[in-house]
């Protein structure tokens, strides 16, 4: 009996699996040319986003200023948030995060 039970419950939660989505991404890249107010725009596009990608520029002095402000504001920090450096040859700081969920999204 104790089998059985037990295979019914393994069996019971194993039908009770997280199914893997494709989720919308919204990508962001703060190139030396753009404005202040062209990097708000697409920020803002993104709050209807799932997933986020932004890469900034390392000829900013406060490249990784901005890219840490830009995680604590805009990333949902109870999960994994993705960053990387400039390298030789990339230019770039990176981050890939799961978007903050905010009162206003459904």
């Amino acid at each position: 009996m104790r089998l059985i039970l037990t295979l019914f419950v393994s069996l019971l939660i194993y039908s009770f699996k997280i199914n893997v989505e494709a989720r919308d991404w919204c990508k962001v890249i703060y190139n030396k040319e753009i404005t202040a107010g062209e990097l708000v725009e697409q920020t803002e596009k993104c709050r209807n986003s799932d997933n986020v990608f932004l890469a900034i520029h390392s000829s900013y002095k406060n490249a990784g200023h901005l890219l840490n402000s830009f995680i604590a504001e805009f990333c949902d920090l109870d999960r994994q948030v993705v960053k990387s450096e400039p390298r030789q040859g990339d230019p770039y700081f990176s981050l890939v995060c799961e978007f903050r969920r905010h009162i206003l999204r459904k």
